[in-house]
């Protein structure tokens, strides 16, 4: 039974593989490449000049046809090209290609002559076909022609009105072709007679020399040339370019006179510069961008000591720092490992114009560097030697404290006000005098040392006379006066204007040089000291003999003690009771009509 069914499985078997190979065939035939089916169409055209695109891109040409669009522009499409070769014998073949998708295919005749070109669709894909048979060659042909002459056309016009110098030498250096700026310039260095017909400038204007052995010749070569023209005084320079093709070389020479002046114009910058640095105590280094030094003045020898060899191969910032350390020309650092982040850190304030230090040298010297960023990345370091400056700082700073400590010394208060009217300068004894003063001393004005001395002085006529004095302008004359403090000690006060507008005040405690009876203030009726009054006492007790200052003493010791006993039991002051008797041990207190009649008839003491 199961060999009975043999052969309708065999059957079934054959018939499924002849489906299979049906299916196959079927799908590689439809989707066999475009290629074939491009091909077809352009021979199914005929032998003519046949175009078939895709769109824009174009598929497949019949030879006449690619020779046509071997000579596009590089920048151009197929289509485009085609298009532009087309519209010379065809004006109207953009106008009818927008109405092929109404019509299918159009058919178009040539302006001049029996060409005609027949643009259908076929297959979704645009064909293009060219006359036919010789006519067809013969137009494309034309075509061809006719798109060389335009170019050609245009190439000689650019030639023609470029601004540059063209021409053109054979192998001998003859020129054989020029443009017409050359020939103009030819005309200009060398005018022709008027009657004479122009001659063919067979010698250049500008002799190039030949490349250098061993160099490329068929490489462009640049080179600048000077060429003197009549009238204009200064040289004319040109960049010239030479190209080789061929066994002959094309020059192009470009106006080079704006670069050349430019470029003059910077050396003779950077020779002013030189010769100014030259001159400079400030020794200078520029750093390019790559931190290469790049410019150095002889100051930088002097201060530095580095070699100028060194410093010709422009060395590095770091390698030039290693070097300055090695020569003891930088302050030692106290941790080598830090070195290096030191250096970097000095590049980056220096490109940012905040490095400034103070170097101070083992060997006494001072410097001080200064980083300031320059343009395109360039860093420079100015390297100052301020020895001699900050000396003079140091002893005019152990002169001021000396002077200082020589106003110290003295017992008497001094202190000097500026002509804009601040304290400049104080004593010791002033501070004891008056206490410390509320700011520092630029900070400290007249008026307020003014209150100051008021506010712990008895009232009295003279403040009115300082206060005019120190509000005086021009010349002024010295004064002098005396004080009473609040705990009633007299002061000598005087004013001394000194030069530059400035003034000296001077306290000085007399309570030492005084007796005791004149040590105290005298006062009148209402209680005020006056200025009379003071003078009064100080010249009373200048004009008593030792002596007598010893006798006012002890009168006035008798006189306070008697004072006290006379409060406590009705005595008065002048030695005599209440009841006019005389207090045991008082000294009497003689009437002063009748110690002036005894100094009479004594005559002057001795």
């Amino acid at each position: 039974m199961a060999f009975d069914s043999m052969p309708a499985i065999l059957g079934l078997t054959g018939f499924a593989g002849l489906v299979s190979l049906g299916i196959v065939l079927g799908l590689g035939r439809w989707f066999a490449p475009r290629r074939v089916t491009a091909r077809a169409l352009v021979d199914a055209a005929g032998p003519g000049t046949v175009f078939l695109f895709d769109g824009r891109l174009l598929v497949d040409a019949t030879p006449p046809a690619q020779r046509l669009l071997s000579r596009k522009e590089r920048h151009l499409t197929d289509w485009d090209a085609l298009l532009g070769l087309l519209s010379r014998g065809f004006p109207d073949l953009a106008q009818k290609l927008r109405q092929l998708d109404q019509q299918g295919e159009v058919t178009l005749q040539a302006e001049t002559g029996s060409e005609t070109l027949h643009v259908d669709y076929c297959q979704g894909l645009l064909r293009l076909t060219l006359g036919s048979g010789a006519e067809g060659a013969l137009h494309v042909d034309r075509l061809a022609v006719a798109a060389m002459e335009d170019e050609l056309t245009m190439l000689r016009s650019i030639a023609e009105d470029a601004p540059q110098l063209i021409w053109k030498e054979d192998v001998g250096g003859v020129v054989i072709w020029a443009n017409q700026t050359y020939l103009n310039l030819v005309e200009r260095i060398s005018p022709p007679a008027a009657d004479a017909d122009r001659i063919w400038p067979q010698k250049p204007l500008l002799a190039v020399p030949a490349p250098l052995t061993g160099a490329d010749i068929d490489a462009p070569h640049m080179l600048r040339m000077s060429l003197m023209i009549p009238g204009v005084q200064a040289a004319q320079w040109f960049e010239v370019t030479s190209v080789h093709r061929l066994g002959e070389t094309i020059r192009f020479a470009v106006d080079a006179n704006s670069a050349v002046q430019a470029e003059s114009a910077r050396r003779d910058f950077v020779q002013t510069l030189t010769k100014t640095f030259a001159h400079l105590a400030t020794g200078l280094a520029i750093f390019d961008r790559q931190r290469r030094l790049a410019l150095f003045n002889p100051a930088l020898l002097d201060l530095t000591g580095l070699p100028a060899a060194f410093l010709s191969s422009r060395p590095l910032v770091h390698s030039v720092l290693d070097r300055l350390r090695d020569m003891h020309m930088l302050p030692e650092p106290k941790n080598y490992t830090t070195w290096r982040e030191q250096v970097a850190a000095l590049e980056a304030e220096a490109a940012q114009g905040t490095y400034c230090e103070t170097w101070s040298l083992p060997s006494g010297l001072t410097y001080r560097v200064t980083g300031r960023p320059h343009p395109e990345g360039a860093i420079a370091f100015l390297f100052e030697d301020i020895s001699d400056e900050i000396s003079l700082t140091r002893r005019f700073r152990s002169e001021q404290e000396t002077a200082q400590a020589l106003l110290d010394s003295l017992e008497e208060g001094v202190a000097v006000f500026s002509a804009g009217g601040t304290l400049t300068m104080y004593n010791a004894a002033y501070g004891r005098a008056w206490g410390p003063t509320a700011g520092g001393l630029s900070d400290t004005t007249i008026a307020e040392e003014l209150g100051r001395w008021q506010s712990r002085a008895q009232p009295s006529p003279i403040w009115a006379k300082v206060h005019a004095l120190f509000a005086a302008f021009g010349d002024r004359s010295p004064w002098s006066g005396v004080l009473h403090l609040d705990d009633g000690r007299p002061l000598a006060f005087s004013l001394t204007p000194l030069s530059g507008g400035a003034t000296l005040a001077r306290f000085r405690d007399l309570t030492s040089e005084m007796p005791l009876g004149l040590a105290m203030p005298l006062r009148s009726d209402s209680g005020l000291v006056t200025e009379g009054d003071s003078f009064r006492s100080l010249r009373r007790a200048a004009q008593m003999s030792a002596g007598q200052r010893v006798a006012a003493t002890l009168t006035a010791a008798t006189l306070t003690s008697a004072k006290d006993n006379g409060m406590r039991d009705g005595s008065g002051m002048d030695g005599h009771a209440r009841d006019g008797s005389v207090m045991p041990g008082a000294i009497v207190r003689a009437p002063r009509s009748a110690a002036r009649k005894r100094r009479s008839a004594s005559g002057p003491s001795a």
